[in-house]
C-alpha cells in the first residue's frame, strides 16, 4: 500500500558494501514503519480523547439522527433511559412558528398517554392485543413487569432539530476557524470548537429563561469567572471572547477530572457536581450509568453523547459541496481612550447603529439606545476600510468623556404620573417612555423603578434598526383586550395592564433601607432579590465574600433567599454606588429576557405541602424566580405556606 511519497537513497557503486547496504535498509525499514506507526496511531489517539463508549453507542446514534434526520416538523416518542427504544416518529407544527406549542400540545399529551396505557396493559401480564402492542413489547426484549410500570411513566418526546442544526453549521463558517485555533493555542482538542453545535446551534442572541447568554449558553455567575458582564458590556455574546472564555473554562475542567468526557459533561452539570459523582463512581461509563443524584437528570446524562453526535453532524455537512458556510469577516479594532456615546462612533465613521452593533455584539442595547457610553478601554470593532482607517486620524476630541452616563432611577409613588416625574427631573417624557418602554399612554405604577434619562441623552434616529429581528415591547400591542388562558389552566384572566407589568422594572425594595454610619463598620440592611448572591453583593461592595458572611453570622455555605433581610458593609463604596449597580443588574436581567420572551396570559397556582420556590419555578413551570416573584410582589418567599395563591406568568418565546 502507498504512503502516497517516495523515498530514493543512492550509495556510490564502490561503497556499496554488504554491510552498509544492510544498514542502510535496516534504517530504511525502521524509518517507514515509524512513520507508518503515526499515521496509523493520530485518529486512535484523537478517538481516545472521545471515545464512543459501548454504553453511550445507542444514545449518539440517537442524537445524530435528531441532527441529521428529523427536522423540527417531526417529533420522536422515545424511552428516556434506552435511547435505542422509539415508539414513534410523528409529524408535528413546526416547532418554530408562532402558536406551534398551543397547537401541539394536546398532540404531546395524547401519544404519551397512547404509550403510558400500552406499557401499564402490558405490565400488568396482559397478552399483547394487537399488532402495536407487540411491536411495542417487542422493544423491550425481555422487560419485567417492573420495568415495564417505569417506562410507562417515563415516555420522552424529542423534537427534531435538523433544519436548525444545518442553519447552525452555517451560522458557523463565520468562527469555526477562529474558535478552533483558539482551542490550539489552548493546547486543547480543536474538535471542542463544535460544543456550540449543541448549546445554541451558533445562535449569537440565544438567550435562555434562566440567564444563559451566548454561544456557548454561559450563566452571569460562570462567565463572570472569565468576562465582563454588567449593564454595558456583556462579552458573553460576542463568539470569540466567549470561546476564549470557554477554551479556559473546559481547560480548568479537563486538569480538575483528567477526562474529555468528564470535563465535557461538567461544562453543562458543573465541575463540583461531576467531581462528586467521580468520588462515588469513578469512570465516565460508571457515571453515565449509575449516577442518579441531584440534577443530573436526561440533559446531562446525554451532554457528552449530543457532543459526539454533533461533531460527527457538523463535520459532514462542513464537506457538503452544496451548502455556502458563512465567511469569516476582518474588522479594525480600535482600544478606546475614553468613553464614548454610540451615537458620535455612528456619526463619524458613517456606520449604521445595526452594523456598528452587529460588529460589536458584546455591547449591549443601552450602549446603542443613548442610555451609556461605550466604555474606556473597549476593543471597538469598525469595518476593515481604508475609508475607516482614514477616519480614525480625525475623531473630534469632543467626543471623547471622562466619566460614564450615570443610571439615575425613581421609585413611583402614590399620586405620581410620568408627566410629573418628568417634570420633576427636567427630562422629556418621550425620553422618559423610550428609557423605560413605557405604552404611548406612559402608564406607570406604584413600586416601579423608572430609570431617568440623562439631560444630554439623543435619541437615536437609527434605533429602530438595532435588530431588525427584535419585536416591539409586549406593551405596545393591543391595549384592551384580554388574553385567554391555556388549556388546562384555572379560570382567571390576564388584562393588558397585568401583561404589562411585565414589561416594567418591580423589583420591590431596591434600596438600602438602613444605615448605620456610628458602628464600627458603616453598614446598610436590605432585602434580598431574586438572583442575587453573597458574591454578587461583594462584588458591588467591593469586599470579600467572607465580610458578608461574617457581618450576618452566616456559615461558609450559607446561601441567601429572596426576600430576606441582611446587612451589608458600606466601608468601600458610596450607598448611591451600590444601588446603581444593583439597579442596573436587575435591568439587565429583565430587559434581556423580554428581548427574548413575552408574556401572553396568567394562571392560578395553588402552593401544594413539599413545594419549594425552586421547584416551583424549574420544574413545574419553567420559569425563573424574578419573574415568578415579579407576579406575586406581596408574597413573602422565604416562608412559602400551603394553599398559598400564586400568578403563574405564562412565557412565549418571541
Amino acid at each position: 500500500m502507498s504512503s502516497g511519497y517516495n523515498y530514493f537513497i543512492t550509495v556510490p557503486e564502490k561503497q556499496q558494501r554488504p554491510e552498509t547496504v544492510r544498514f542502510i535498509l535496516h534504517f530504511f525499514l525502521l524509518f517507514s514503519l515509524l512513520f507508518f506507526s503515526i499515521s496509523a496511531v493520530t485518529p486512535a489517539v484523537a478517538a481516545t480523547l472521545f471515545p464512543r463508549y459501548p454504553i453511550i453507542e445507542k444514545n449518539v446514534r440517537f442524537w445524530e439522527d435528531i441532527y441529521a434526520t428529523y427536522s423540527t416538523s417531526q417529533a420522536v416518542v422515545h424511552d428516556p433511559d434506552n435511547l435505542g427504544i422509539i415508539y414513534e416518529v410523528i409529524p408535528i407544527f413546526s416547532h418554530r412558528l408562532p402558536g406551534s406549542s398551543k397547537i401541539n400540545k394536546p398532540i404531546f399529551k395524547g401519544i404519551k398517554n397512547k404509550y403510558a396505557n400500552i406499557l401499564n396493559r402490558l405490565a400488568q401480564g396482559a397478552s399483547p392485543r394487537n399488532k402495536e402492542e407487540r411491536r411495542v413489547l417487542a422493544l423491550f426484549g425481555k422487560a419485567n413487569s417492573k420495568k415495564l410500570r417505569q417506562a410507562a411513566g417515563a415516555v420522552r418526546i424529542q423534537i427534531g432539530q435538523k433544519d436548525r442544526f444545518l442553519e447552525g453549521v452555517v451560522r458557523s463558517g463565520a468562527y469555526i476557524t477562529q474558535i478552533k485555533n483558539i482551542f490550539k493555542q489552548k493546547g486543547l482538542p480543536q474538535d471542542l470548537a463544535y460544543l456550540p453545535h449543541v448549546e445554541s446551534s451558533f445562535n449569537l442572541r440565544a438567550y435562555s429563561k434562566f440567564g444563559a447568554s451566548g454561544i456557548w449558553q454561559f450563566t452571569r455567575a460562570t462567565g463572570k469567572q472569565f468576562l465582563t458582564i454588567n449593564y454595558v458590556v456583556d462579552e458573553r455574546q460576542d463568539p470569540i471572547l466567549a470561546s476564549y472564555a470557554a477554551a479556559s473554562f473546559l481547560k480548568n475542567n479537563y486538569d480538575s477530572l483528567k477526562s474529555w468526557p468528564l470535563a465535557i459533561t461538567a461544562y453543562n452539570y458543573g465541575p463540583a457536581g461531576i467531581r462528586r459523582a467521580k468520588k462515588a463512581h469513578g469512570t465516565y461509563e460508571k457515571i453515565f450509568q449509575h449516577y442518579k443524584q441531584g440534577h443530573f437528570k436526561f440533559a446531562s446524562r446525554n451532554f457528552y453523547s449530543e457532543f459526539l453526535a454533533a461533531v460527527k453532524v457538523a463535520k459532514r455537512l462542513e464537506h457538503e459541496p452544496t451548502l455556502k458556510l458563512k465567511k469569516p469577516q476582518t474588522s479594525l479594532h480600535v482600544k478606546l481612550p475614553a468613553f464614548v456615546a454610540a451615537h458620535d462612533i455612528s456619526t463619524h465613521f458613517q456606520i449604521s447603529i445595526a452594523n456598528l452593533r452587529k460588529l460589536n455584539p458584546a455591547l449591549r442595547r443601552p450602549v446603542f439606545q443613548g442610555k451609556k457610553r461605550i466604555p474606556k478601554g473597549y476593543i471597538l470593532h469598525l469595518p476593515n476600510s481604508s475609508k475607516h482607517k482614514r477616519l480614525l486620524s480625525s475623531v473630534p476630541s469632543r467626543f471623547y468623556h471622562n466619566k460614564q452616563k450615570p443610571t439615575q432611577f425613581y421609585r413611583v409613588r402614590k399620586g405620581d404620573t410620568a408627566g410629573g416625574i418628568s417634570n420633576k427631573f427636567k427630562v422629556s417624557l418621550r425620553s422618559l417612555r423610550q428609557a423605560n418602554n413605557l405604552n404611548k399612554h406612559a402608564t406607570i405604577f406604584v413600586g416601579q423603578n423608572l430609570r431617568i434619562p440623562g439631560k444630554t441623552d439623543k435619541p437615536l434616529q437609527s434605533q429602530k434598526n438595532i435588530s431588525k429581528n427584535r419585536q416591539k415591547p409586549t406593551q405596545k400591542k393591543a391595549v384592551s383586550s384580554t388574553i385567554p388562558l391555556l388549556s388546562g389552566s384555572k379560570k382567571s384572566k390576564a388584562t393588558w395592564r397585568q401583561i404589562q407589568t411585565a414589561r416594567s422594572v418591580v423589583l420591590g425594595e431596591l434600596g438600602v433601607r438602613k444605615i448605620e454610619q456610628h458602628s464600627p463598620l458603616p453598614q446598610g440592611t436590605i432585602t434580598v432579590l431574586p438572583e442575587e448572591s453573597i458574591e454578587l453583593l461583594a462584588d458591588w461592595l467591593r469586599v470579600r465574600p467572607n465580610i458578608i458572611r461574617t457581618l450576618n453570622a452566616f456559615s461558609t455555605g450559607r446561601v441567601l433567599h429572596p426576600d430576606e433581610s441582611i446587612l451589608i458593609p458600606l466601608n468601600n463604596v458610596q450607598v448611591k454606588a451600590f444601588e446603581e449597580k444593583r439597579f442596573d443588574f436587575h435591568l439587565e436581567t429583565e430587559e434581556d429576557f423580554f428581548d427574548a420572551y413575552k408574556i401572553v396570559g396568567v394562571h392560578s397556582y395553588t402552593v401544594q405541602k413539599g413545594d419549594t420556590v425552586w421547584e416551583i419555578c424549574r420544574k413545574k413551570f419553567d420559569l425563573p424566580l424574578w419573574l415568578l416573584k415579579k407576579y406575586n410582589t406581596t408574597l413573602d418567599f422565604s416562608s412559602l405556606q400551603a394553599s398559598q395563591q400564586l400568578t403563574i406568568p405564562i412565557v412565549k418565546t418571541i
